[in-house]
């Protein structure tokens, strides 16, 4: 009965997702303790393609493996690294780009999962 009911219905129609636009967005949050600084995302969209970094105390870290879905949400990573002598752990950043705001996730093995918001801004993070 209610595949029937469900045949009868209108079918909606599906919005298309505006493309995410050109611009950069920095997100940035307060650390919590010697392992765990104060942190930022610097996230930056020319013609669909993503890139961005992380910065943190020992410096600025670039995302490798970005993706952008035509849906605004995104993924992004970090390699573990070495700067100014101390181990910088892998990242993991997720999130979405929902018109001039931009929702991100920071996870890491040693810190708390992080989260903040930022708006678009037309200079560079």
């Amino acid at each position: 009965m209610f595949a029937l009911a469900a045949g009868l219905l209108p079918q909606m129609p599906v919005l298309a997702q505006a493309p995410v636009p050109d611009g950069f967005w920095e997100v940035r949050g307060r650390g919590l303790g010697n392992r765990c600084a104060d942190w930022r995302v610097g996230l930056a969209v020319e013609q669909g393609r993503l890139t961005g970094i992380i910065g943190l105390y020992s410096g600025n870290v670039p995302l490798q493996q970005t993706v952008l879905r035509p849906d605004g949400i995104f993924s992004a990573e970090t390699a573990a690294t070495h700067r100014l002598n101390k181990y910088v752990p892998p990242y993991q950043v997720t999130g979405r780009f929902m018109g001039d705001m931009v929702s991100v996730n920071l996870k890491s093995v040693y810190c708390p999962d992080r989260r903040g918001t930022a708006y678009r801004h037309w200079t560079g993070y």
